[in-house]
């Protein structure tokens, strides 16, 4: 099957960065909680994370008509087959349904199209879990791999790439929240 390496190009840096945003989310959220620290800007710089990777989401796994990064874009003469070689591949790598994962994308919209990229009045839908997103973009990069072959490109294992941005963020977040927490109680922070 022959891929659109343009869209490929586009596509594969847009789920990277999900994640980026998603784990920078996790991390800061934690020891935000951890911290149990009450800061306007840390609220919005957290909630920023989530809401963006939630975007990017959608970029890739959301409605694929309107989408020229989609997942169903990598190949339009062969979009059935893609299709099906996807999916299949989700659902036997997840414990996802057809209709947990055709829901799920639902909620994932609404999100982004009542809140995050624009703002219905009173929105009053929780907030999607993003395990599931995690998943599917993990399960992305596996199925990309078999996909472009034999094409390679330099980039190691979205889950190594994850792995390795915790263990940068991680530091930081505790150092930058710990020390807003020492500002705001009236103590010297160490610089």
């Amino acid at each position: 099957m022959e891929y659109d390496a343009d869209i490929f190009r586009e596509q594969f840096p847009i789920v990277k960065t999900f994640l980026y945003h998603l784990t920078c989310y996790r991390e800061l959220h934690r020891v935000y909680q951890h911290l149990e620290l009450k800061s306007e800007f840390w609220t919005h710089t957290i909630d920023a994370h989530l809401l963006q990777a939630c975007i990017l989401w959608c970029m890739v796994f959301g409605s694929h008509g309107c989408n020229p990064t989609h997942w169903k874009k990598l190949c339009e003469q062969d979009r059935e087959e893609l299709e099906e070689s996807f999916r299949k591949g989700l659902f036997e790598a997840t414990e996802l349904t057809p209709e947990k994962w055709d829901e799920y994308g639902k909620e994932m919209r609404e999100f982004r199209g009542g809140y995050a990229a624009h703002r219905e009045l009173n929105y009053s839908k929780p907030v999607p879990e993003f395990k599931t997103a995690e998943m599917a973009a993990y399960y992305y990069d596996e199925w990309i791999r078999e996909l472009i072959r034999p094409d390679i490109f330099e980039e190691p294992p979205l889950k190594e790439s994850v792995t390795s941005m915790q263990k940068r963020i991680r530091p930081l977040a505790s150092l930058y929240l710990s020390e807003t927490k020492l500002l705001r109680e009236g103590t010297e922070p160490q610089l």
